[in-house]
């Protein structure tokens, strides 16, 4: 009897349904060659964030949006986080800010018909006067640019992606594109030769930060930051981090 009693309990203890991983549900949209739907693991950027929250046990749901509504679904409440973003103060106040994910220059790209000079600087801003500048819908502007948009030194016009607005640039609808070197570079080879040889691109003026950002609205945000900020330091401190870059990085294989 004291050995079935045994039995029992060692089978109610190991018999126990195993307890269900914790899961976040990240609000994405379409970033090439970084973020996409059709890419192995959705991208290297999801493919860090699941490395990373995995550390902590934690799993990932992902949802595509168009980005200005990937951004309202977190802002409201509806999504948990959404990746990835700049800070700027109006995001600050809707969103908590995980560490850096990713860091990248940022330039300016014009047609080689209508050159711009620029040195970067707010008082060299002034030489940009009467520009057009092309962003995709959701985007942030650089601070020193929407400091001359405020002097009315140039005119931002946010419509469709990356891709819509360098093809406007090349058919002269825009005068320049606000874009990271990293897609910028990829984007660039979705144009047709004749398009790509139009276009060329300022020295890098800004590094720009990209985040992983949570809702202020839900009462987990604050926990869900601390976990990812831990696992994010665990993949740097053990060299996973950067191996992922590299594979990243590599070229194709001929």
């Amino acid at each position: 009897m004291r050995r079935l009693l045994t039995a029992l309990l060692l089978c109610a203890g190991f018999c126990q349904p195993a307890q269900s991983q914790e899961q976040i549900r990240i609000a994405i949209g379409e970033w090439p060659p970084f973020i996409g739907e059709a890419l192995p693991h959705y991208g290297v950027v999801p493919q860090l964030l699941n490395e990373a929250f995995a550390t902590q046990g934690v799993s990932v749901e992902y949802g595509f949006f168009p980005w200005k509504r990937a951004y309202t679904e977190v802002k409201q409440g509806r999504w948990q986080a959404s990746a990835i973003w700049g800070r700027t103060p109006e995001r600050e106040a809707d969103c908590l800010f995980s560490a850096v994910v990713y860091s990248d220059e940022v330039v300016l790209f014009y047609r080689r018909d209508k050159p711009i000079n620029w040195d970067g600087s707010l008082t060299g801003a002034e030489q940009l006067n009467g520009l057009r500048i092309g962003i995709p819908l959701g985007s942030a502007k650089m601070p020193v640019l929407e400091q001359a948009e405020q002097r009315g030194w140039v005119q931002y016009e946010a419509s469709g992606d990356e891709l819509i607005n360098l093809r406007k640039l090349a058919a002269g609808r825009i005068d320049a594109v606000d874009i990271v070197k990293g897609s910028g570079s990829y984007v660039l080879n979705q144009l047709s030769a004749k398009e790509r040889d139009r276009l060329t691109t300022t020295p890098a003026y800004e590094t720009w930060d990209y985040h992983l950002i949570f809702s202020r609205q839900l009462p987990e945000s604050e926990r869900l930051q601390q976990l990812f900020d831990q696992g994010l330091r665990e993949l740097k401190d053990s060299g996973r981090y950067a191996q992922i870059w590299q594979q990243f990085n590599a070229p194709a294989a001929p």
